[in-house]
């Protein structure tokens, strides 16, 4: 268009004119997924205009919306007036629906590789040299933010870096951040005896934003319980700080674990034969209850 007759059209709008433009990064619409069973069917996102024809957003957001991977059809409406965005964003927004109304339970935490990144770099043999501690550090701050690095675990024959001093700094990555996470949390793989020297590493201590010991798992990242760290970060600090951090665990996850890999096969979810005969055992019980 000619840059005269623009500056023509823009001269001649009046108080009322109706100016009709494209979606643009930062607006703000909803996101919906029918059926929409409850509150949190319907949300609030900030629009990133990306290539394609696909809508797409964080995982950790599926389980408000009941949805999967299988081809769900998802609906965006955007909200026209001031006044409906203004709703929108105060009302509806994600941040600001991160419990389930109901019971206050966390709704929206990591899920799907999340989990499994921030399981597999927590074990107890998992140590990163300067580089890779570095390299993953970068993950997680798109090498923007500004990041103290902590002081290696072994000093000596090589500086060496645990796989929690990367979970530790993803929460707090400077000294002005202010987050402050203390709690404890029993995983489901906790053996059941010597807490702070469980062999399989089920207990799970966070101490001053630091995780002292523990292998993170769905109990402690996940939405399932109000010891959980996304439970003691809404609890404590806010819902920006919870977003961030919740931000950061996705960033992290999706890279390194695309870097170390994992695989699954069919021998991963084929019962043991111990499991097959106990199996058994019950529904030969069940039946005989039914038929007495």
């Amino acid at each position: 268009m000619n840059r005269n007759f623009r500056k023509k059209v823009a001269d001649e709008l009046n108080i009322g004119d109706i100016v009709e433009r494209h979606l643009e990064d930062g607006d703000c619409v909803l996101f919906n997924r029918q059926p929409s069973l409850h509150r949190v069917s319907i949300m609030a996102h900030r629009v990133r205009v990306m290539p394609f024809r696909t809508l797409r957003f964080n995982e950790c957001v599926c389980k408000p919306y009941n949805a999967d991977f299988d081809g769900d059809e998802m609906n965006i409406h955007l909200p026209q007036t001031e006044e409906a965005q203004a709703e929108a964003r105060i009302l509806m927004d994600v941040k600001n629906n991160l419990m389930i109304p109901r019971s206050g339970d966390p709704l929206i935490a990591a899920t799907q590789d999340f989990l499994t990144s921030s399981y597999l770099i927590t074990y107890k043999d998992r140590f990163l040299n300067r580089s890779e501690f570095m390299r993953v550090c970068a993950y997680f701050g798109d090498a923007e933010e500004k990041i103290d690095i902590p002081p290696p675990s072994i000093m000596k024959p090589v500086e060496l870096w645990t796989g929690k001093q990367v979970i530790s700094v993803m929460l707090r990555p400077n000294r002005e951040s202010k987050v402050f996470v203390n709690t404890t949390v029993k995983e489901k793989f906790y053996s059941g005896k010597g807490e702070l020297m469980c062999p399989r590493d089920g207990w799970v201590i966070f101490k001053n934003s630091e995780l002292i010991c523990g292998g993170l798992g769905k109990t402690t990242m996940g939405g399932e319980s109000k010891t959980g760290l996304m439970y003691s970060l809404i609890r404590d600090n806010s819902v920006d700080i919870a977003t961030r951090c919740m931000l950061r665990v996705s960033k992290f996850s999706s890279r390194w674990i695309s870097n170390y890999g994992m695989s699954i096969g069919i021998g991963d979810v084929t019962p043991f034969p111990n499991l097959l005969i106990e199996k058994d055992k019950m529904l030969k019980v069940g039946y005989q209850k039914c038929d007495d």
